[in-house]
């Protein structure tokens, strides 16, 4: 589940940034080493359930909004193509299929112009 693991801590850097913390506050904030915090954060250690309950709770936010993964950048360059499409594939799963239709034929219309 390395995939997973890294959008997790993708997800994590990204909240952590947006406010304003940098590892080692975060760290400070969920009773965690900051090295942990860092290793979490590139994807190179597997998270346990309480050690992500804290960073979440540190972090001020709520589980459904740290799940959003659809929120993550897809554009910067440390997400490969597995990661872009992962993340493109939940967002799709709670829409329509006239809403996927949509989507694909912009997606395509958008492709074919380039």
């Amino acid at each position: 589940m390395g995939n997973l693991r890294n959008l997790i801590g993708k997800q994590i850097r990204m909240i952590r940034k947006q406010r304003g913390l940098s590892q080692e506050k975060l760290g400070e904030l969920a009773q965690l080493k900051n090295s942990y915090i860092g290793d979490v954060e590139r994807g190179a250690r597997n998270i346990s359930l309480d050690s992500l309950e804290k960073i979440i709770t540190a972090l001020e936010t709520d589980l459904g909004t740290f799940f959003k993964f659809s929120e993550i950048d897809i554009s910067s360059n440390d997400v490969d193509k597995q990661e872009s499409l992962e993340v493109h594939t939940q967002f799709l799963q709670d829409r329509t299929n006239d809403e996927i239709k949509l989507i694909h034929k912009i997606t395509r219309d958008i492709l074919n112009g380039m």
